[in-house]
């Protein structure tokens, strides 16, 4: 009896690559002459993508997410140290091996509040940012492209839509974050460009950055949004690893706190915008799945 010819199979791939991370420090000090003080801080990182491949077209989703907490027992009070929350997704339908036209949307926010510290304690009177406030959304269509191997992305999209959330009334009235005082809500139409590269530097060693661009087309379109993040990560085995992660952003619409200066002998206060920097060096446990 002759057998059914087996079906085609159609040119698809589905792969999905998660990481945990948790990293824990501890310092005691008791009559210590050389000074400092005892603390504890734990921070806890989930990073996760999704990437479908089909002969005419793909889908990639990414989820990342980062809290950290430090304590210090002496001062009885804990201080975040990290608050990241960030999904991004984009359907493009090939035009070519490595081009697609692709559609493109972005979150990003945190997950508690923020507040400033004043003599290295935080000012629970004066909040900073909390959950969706702010709260960006990116909703983009452009071109984009991938190499073979798929460690170098670069997404380009002249039609762009972001919209600024402000839901904490405190931080909506004093229009923090770009928005008009007493408004929860802002937008802006205009380009954006995303890049994205990873590579080996040695066995164990890899580095990562990513770089995100925006301007407003509405109003000053000189003054561009930064996003950049930069990771090396050093892995030991196959649950230990070091990281060192750095982020820059730039947002002509944040208002910082900066160093006063002297006018007509007294020191006044100044804010305006500037380029915001964390970095973060972590060793701890690191599970891949």
């Amino acid at each position: 009896m002759e057998s059914s010819p087996v079906p085609p199979v159609d040119t698809l791939m589905w792969e999905h690559v998660g990481q945990f991370g948790v990293q824990f420090s501890q310092v005691y000090l008791r009559n210590w002459a050389a000074g400092g003080q005892s603390n504890l801080s734990l921070l806890t990182k989930l990073d996760h993508s999704w990437n479908y491949v089909h002969e005419s077209y793909g889908w990639d989703t990414e989820l990342h997410l980062a809290f950290g907490l430090l304590h210090r027992p002496e001062d009885r009070v804990f201080i975040k140290t990290d608050d990241r929350i960030e999904w991004s997704t984009k359907w493009g339908y090939r035009a070519t091996e490595t081009g697609f036209m692709t559609v493109m949307a972005n979150f990003r926010s945190q997950f508690a509040p923020g507040y400033a510290l004043e003599e290295g304690l935080p000012n629970l009177n004066n909040l900073q940012s909390s959950w969706m406030s702010p709260g960006y959304g990116v909703i983009a269509a452009g071109i984009d492209y991938k190499n073979t191997d798929g460690n170098f992305s670069l997404f380009f999209a002249p039609f762009t839509y972001k919209a600024t959330w402000v839901l904490d009334d405190s931080l909506s009235q004093v229009g923090a974050f770009g928005v008009e005082p007493g408004e929860a809500f802002r937008y802006e139409v205009g380009g954006y460009l995303k890049l994205g590269w990873k590579t080996p530097i040695a066995e164990g060693i890899t580095y990562a950055i990513r770089l995100d661009l925006f301007t407003n087309f509405i109003e000053r379109p000189e003054n561009i949004d930064i996003f950049s993040d930069h990771v090396l990560t050093l892995k030991v085995n196959e649950w230990l690893s070091t990281t060192i992660s750095a982020a820059l952003i730039y947002d002509d619409d944040v208002m910082l706190n900066k160093e006063p200066i002297e006018i007509e002998g007294q020191m006044v206060p100044q804010q305006g915008p500037g380029i915001q920097l964390k970095e973060v060096l972590a060793v701890g446990i690191s599970i891949k799945f």
